[in-house]
């Protein structure tokens, strides 16, 4: 682990900041990116409201290797809004610090478009 005291020791910074909306349909799914530089390499989270981390929610929410918040697209019985109308964070952190993103509101919204009216 890097010394925080280390001359070049450097607390992250954002590369890329993910929008402060996101609106998806469940039939599109969609991807939250984020990234960071600092020394040593920081590590990227994704926080919910809460402050809590946005753990995986299998077919509906995983957070990628390399940061990025993937919603898959999902049948309409397993909208969540816990999940799919949420608002998260990324975080980045090394040993000489942590940076937060803005706040990102997230809405999975639903695709009716297979219905047709009958008038």
């Amino acid at each position: 682990m890097c010394d925080p005291n280390r001359k070049d020791a450097r607390g992250p910074v954002f590369r890329m900041e993910p929008p402060s909306r996101v609106e998806f349909s469940n039939n599109s799914g969609t991807e939250l990116r984020c990234s960071a530089d600092g020394y040593p390499s920081p590590r990227l989270n994704w926080l919910t409201r809460e402050g809590g981390t946005a753990r995986d929610v299998p077919g509906l929410r995983h957070t990628r290797s390399d940061g990025t918040l993937v919603f898959p697209p999902f049948p309409r019985s397993e909208y969540r809004q816990d999940v799919h109308d949420a608002v998260y964070q990324c975080s980045a952190s090394n040993p000489a610090g942590t940076v937060l993103s803005r706040e990102v509101h997230v809405r999975g919204g639903m695709n009716f478009s297979f219905y047709t009216s009958r008038f």
